[in-house]
C-alpha cells in the first residue's frame, strides 16, 4: 500500500459531527478549502493509496521528520491564495519541514493575492515566498500556479515559465475529469430561488451591490463560508468583537444570531461538500464575490457569476472562462439581471476538457501517481467510496430559526466536542 501525505485540515477518514468539524477547525477557516483539497485527493487516491492528512506545525521533531520520510513516499501540498501578508507564517513553516524532507513535495495551485487595480510587484511575503519555491523545486520537476497573475509575479521573482512552474488553474474545477456539468440555464425573475456569496472585507461598493442586488429576489439564500460565522450560525457562537472593529465590518453585515438574514433563515453554510454542492444543484442561479463558493455551483450545474474584487479571484475566473465582473467595471445602473443574460457558459465548457489536459501533464511531470482519466470520468473512484461512508450534513441553517430542542441539542453537542 503506497501512502501519500496531503497538506489539509480535514481528516482522510471525515471530520466527526458537525461540532468536531467547528471546534477543531477541519475546514482551515473558509470552507471553499474543502473543495479544492478533496480534488486533489480524488485524483491521487488509488485502490492501493492511502492519503494521510496533516496540518503545518511550526516545529518537527528529528523523529517526526525520520517518520514522515520513511513512511510517505511523497508530500502532496495544495495551497490557494497562499502568497499574502497573513499566510508568511504559515509559508515558513512549510519551507522549514520541505527542507528537511527527502521525499518529493509537489505544490498545487498556488497563486499570489494583489489588487486588481495596482501596478506594485513587491510586497513583504517575497523572500520567504522566493525561499518555500526554491526548497519546493529541490523536491519536484514543476510548481503548478493558479493564473497569469501569479505566472507574472514568479517570473518577475526570476522563476522561469514551464522551467519552474505552469499555470494549471484550481484543481477544484477538475474534480469530475471532463464531466464538468453543463449549466441549466432558466429565466431569472423575481421568484427565481438565489444563492449569494460574499465577505465582510469587500471594498464597499462590492459588498453594496451584492446585497442590493440580492434583495431583488423573493428566495434568496447567503452562504457563508467563514467558520466563525457558520459557528454563529450552529449554536450562536459570537463574533470576536475586536475582529469587528478591526475589519470594519459594513453596518448590515450579519454578525449575529438576532440579525435579520439569520431571523428569516436566509443565511447557511456547510462543513461537506456534497451538501454544499447538492444544495446548490437546486438553486437556479448562484452570484457573488467568492471564487469556490461559484466553483461549487459550477460542479452542481448551476449558472454562477463572479464580482471580482482582486487578483486571486480575477485571475482563475479568466483562466476557466467564468463568467465575471471586474469591481470598477460596475455601473451604477448595474444590475445582476443585465450580468445573468449577458453571461456565456461556452468557454467554460469548450476549453475544460484541454485544460485538464494540461493539469494531468503537470501531476505526470512530478510523478505523481493518479486515477487515468477514464477512471477519474467513472461515477465512482476509490475516493468516492471513502466518501460515501461519511453522511453528508445538509445545510446548517441560523440558530435563531431552530426550536428550542434544536438549540439544546447543538448546544449540547458543541460544548461535548470542546471537552473531548
Amino acid at each position: 500500500m503506497r501512502k501519500i501525505l496531503m497538506r489539509s485540515a480535514m481528516p482522510s477518514e471525515g471530520g466527526g459531527s458537525i461540532s468536531d468539524i467547528l471546534v477543531n477547525n477541519y475546514v482551515g477557516n473558509n470552507t471553499g478549502n474543502l473543495l479544492y483539497q478533496e480534488s486533489v485527493a480524488r485524483m491521487i487516491m488509488t485502490e492501493d493509496t492511502m492519503i494521510t492528512t496533516t496540518k503545518i506545525k511550526k516545529d518537527y521533531s528529528e523523529q517526526e521528520i525520520e517518520e514522515i520520510n520513511a513512511q510517505y513516499e511523497m508530500f502532496i501540498i495544495p495551497l490557494a491564495n497562499a502568497f499574502r501578508v497573513s499566510f508568511i507564517s504559515e509559508i515558513e513553516n512549510l519551507t522549514h519541514l520541505i527542507e528537511r524532507l527527502t521525499i518529493p513535495c509537489v505544490v498545487i495551485g498556488v497563486g499570489v493575492q494583489r489588487p486588481t487595480d495596482t501596478d506594485r510587484w513587491n510586497y513583504p511575503f517575497d523572500e520567504p515566498v522566493q525561499a518555500f519555491l526554491k526548497a519546493v523545486l529541490k523536491k519536484s520537476v514543476l510548481i503548478g500556479v493558479r493564473g497569469e497573475v501569479t505566472a507574472e509575479y514568479l517570473d518577475r521573482k526570476g522563476f522561469v515559465p514551464e522551467k519552474d512552474f505552469t499555470v494549471i488553474g484550481c484543481p477544484s474545477l477538475h474534480t469530475f475529469g471532463d464531466n464538468l456539468p453543463k449549466p441549466t440555464l432558466s429565466e431569472l425573475n423575481f421568484h427565481s430561488k438565489v444563492s449569494v456569496n460574499f465577505k465582510a472585507e469587500l471594498p464597499e461598493e462590492v459588498y453594496t451591490f451584492l446585497r442590493r442586488q440580492s434583495a431583488r429576489f423573493r428566495d434568496y439564500t447567503f452562504i457563508t463560508q467563514v467558520i466563525k460565522e457558520i459557528k454563529n450560525l450552529y449554536v450562536g457562537y459570537p463574533y470576536p468583537e475586536n475582529e469587528i472593529r478591526r475589519s470594519q465590518f459594513p453596518a448590515d453585515y450579519p454578525i449575529h444570531f438576532t440579525d435579520q438574514l439569520m431571523q428569516e433563515d436566509k443565511m447557511v453554510g456547510f462543513v461537506d461538500s456534497t451538501s454544499w454542492i447538492n444544495y446548490l444543484s437546486s438553486r437556479d442561479f448562484n452570484f457573488g464575490s467568492r471564487i469556490h463558493g461559484n466553483i461549487a455551483s459550477i460542479l452542481a450545474g448551476t449558472p454562477c457569476y463572479i464580482i471580482t474584487s482582486d487578483s486571486r479571484v480575477k485571475e482563475l475566473a479568466d483562466y476557466h472562462h467564468i463568467p465575471h465582473i471586474v469591481r470598477n467595471e460596475l455601473q451604477e445602473q448595474t444590475t445582476i439581471y443585465d450580468l445573468y443574460e449577458k453571461a456565456d457558459y461556452g468557454a467554460l465548457q469548450k476549453g475544460h476538457a484541454e485544460r485538464f489536459s494540461l493539469y494531468l501533464d503537470f501531476l505526470d511531470k512530478n510523478q505523481v501517481k493518479r486515477l487515468t482519466r477514464e477512471q477519474m470520468n467513472a461515477a465512482e473512484t476509490p475516493f468516492d467510496r471513502q466518501k460515501q461512508r461519511q453522511q453528508p450534513m445538509g445545510a446548517i441553517r441560523s440558530f435563531s430559526s431552530c426550536s428550542l430542542e434544536e438549540q439544546e441539542r447543538r448546544v449540547q453537542e458543541y460544548f461535548s466536542s470542546m471537552e473531548a
